[in-house]
């Protein structure tokens, strides 16, 4: 009987946790005030996801990053989500008090709990299926007041969550964009934490050339520049964007700020005049160009 009630001890955390994420994301009522109160008392940030009606990406989201349990598990760890309708009018004075207008279905914002924004994004990419992209955090080097051990004690439930997806096999553990979904959130959960040299492991340079997806190569190069980790597998992900899309300016600007952080300041500056071709007289990319050309 000891044994047995030891055994029921040891197992309920986790059923608690199943519990949980069956319940699916924790959604609080739209009331920013008390979601602020609670963000700052458990030392989360604050979600906001908006969608619309006649939204096909909004239903792609729902049915396959909320039905996910290692993306319910990273929101509820981190966030105080809350979920507006674009359509809704009771909600559009919510959407505008915060200024959270933007004009497009799907989208995201991170918040502190005072309200100042962390990030932004719009739309949903396809791949990978947990959206490292359209999904959250993107804090790129910023210290943010996130409580370090929930997301230290996240990520490492993320990386048994794909090391229990690899073991068990089949199709699921046979797609790659799946592991890049689980490897980008358990990065953002141990980078929260601060713990740069695990966000590594999770996405470091190994998948550098493994990225197929145009907006996750972006999402990849940005977030260790942030952090300014990785850098060469920055750079290997951002001479692979810039291939795959030689007509597009962003590519230019994202390799060149990826060469100047690997030091390699003349190719920076041809890449960064590029850019300039396209948008003439930008004064923070001129003002970036001046400094490589010292530098160089």
């Amino acid at each position: 009987m000891f044994r047995a009630r030891r055994l029921v001890a040891a197992l309920f955390p986790l059923l608690a946790a199943n519990v949980a994420l069956a319940a699916g994301v924790a959604w609080q009522p739209l009331d920013f005030d008390a979601a602020g109160r609670k963000a700052e008392a458990e030392g989360k940030l604050i979600y906001v996801f908006v969608e619309g009606d006649n939204c096909p990406p909004c239903q792609a989201f729902k049915e396959s990053h909320l039905g996910d349990p290692a993306f319910i598990d990273f929101v509820n760890s981190l966030y105080v989500p809350l979920r507006a309708h674009e359509d809704d009018p009771a909600v559009k004075s919510f959407l505008e008090a915060l200024r959270l207008t933007h004009g497009a279905v799907p989208r995201f914002y991170v918040l502190t709990s005072g309200g100042k924004g962390v990030s932004m994004s719009v739309g949903m990419t396809a791949a990978p299926p947990m959206g490292c992209v359209s999904v959250l955090a993107m804090a790129l080097g910023r210290e943010l007041p996130v409580n370090r051990a929930a997301a230290s004690a996240l990520a490492g439930r993320l990386r048994a969550h794909a090391a229990n997806r690899r073991a068990a096999g089949g199709t699921e553990a046979a797609n790659p964009l799946r592991f890049l979904g689980l490897a980008a959130l358990e990065a953002q959960a141990w980078a929260l934490a601060g713990r740069l040299d695990e966000a590594e492991k999770a996405f470091g340079a190994q998948w550098a050339g493994k990225l197929q997806n145009q907006e996750v190569r972006e999402w990849y190069v940005m977030f260790w520049l942030g952090w300014r980790r990785n850098l060469p597998g920055a750079l290997a992900a951002a001479r692979i964007f810039r291939a795959a899309s030689p007509e597009d300016p962003a590519g230019a600007l994202l390799l060149g700020r990826a060469l100047a952080a690997n030091r390699l300041f003349p190719e920076a500056v041809r890449e960064g005049e590029t850019y300039l071709a396209a948008f003439p007289g930008d004064p923070a990319m001129m003002a970036e160009i001046e400094n490589w050309r010292r530098k160089r």
